[in-house]
């Protein structure tokens, strides 16, 4: 597991990446100790994760429509189930076809440096959600808000692939889109796995 210096130190590489400076790539430790540990950011992102997750289960029972029949053991299982496929499916496809991309030198810096950018990606979705749960912006304010820092997100994303992975423009805009339709994958698989609604007669 990181330590309080590597945690600082790689969330300050995220942030150097989402302000797109070339010497990102420093703070971060990427060798295969380092590629590992990054995967420890899960925790970090679960706060927010869950909170999202609660505005989520809020907005069900809002709807009586949707919220008859719900069954919440299996909500938060679904949940789970959902964020830990996605964390490990698109660095084990990218491996993968790492090679034939040209890109497996790289590989190892770009994984480490997208785990650890996830946790800022994540964590403005939590503050809204955390707003909408305290009443102090509605639903659809709140899914405004958050469509925009999706489309920021994206182009971090983005930043991500060229900064870290050295793709040309073709390559980092395909890989979003992978890592978007594996995003919607993991959701069917998730939800095929463990329904948490009622079939429809």
């Amino acid at each position: 597991m990181p330590d309080r210096d590597e945690i600082v130190r790689s969330l300050t590489g995220a942030w150097t990446l989402f302000l797109d400076r070339a010497d990102a790539m420093r703070f971060f430790n990427v060798s295969i100790d380092g590629f590992w540990r990054s995967f420890y950011a899960i925790l970090l992102i679960l706060p927010a994760y869950l909170i999202v997750v609660v505005a989520e289960r809020a907005r069900i029972f809002s709807e009586p429509a949707t919220g008859v029949g719900f069954d919440g053991g299996a909500f938060f299982i679904n949940k789970i189930l959902m964020i830990g496929l996605d964390w490990v499916t698109l660095p084990i496809i990218l491996a993968l076809v790492a090679g034939p991309l040209g890109v497996a030198r790289t590989y190892v810096p770009y994984v480490v440096a997208r785990n650890w950018a996830a946790v800022l990606a994540t964590t403005p979705f939590g503050i809204i959600e955390l707003f909408y749960l305290l009443g102090l912006i509605g639903s659809g304010v709140a899914g405004l808000i958050a469509l925009v820092v999706l489309v920021i997100v994206i182009r971090y994303n983005y930043l991500i692939a060229r900064r870290a992975l050295g793709a040309d423009i073709g390559l980092a805009v395909g890989l979003i889109i992978a890592d978007l339709a594996i995003s919607l994958v993991v959701v069917g698989v998730a939800d095929g796995l463990v329904s948490y609604q009622p079939a429809i007669p």
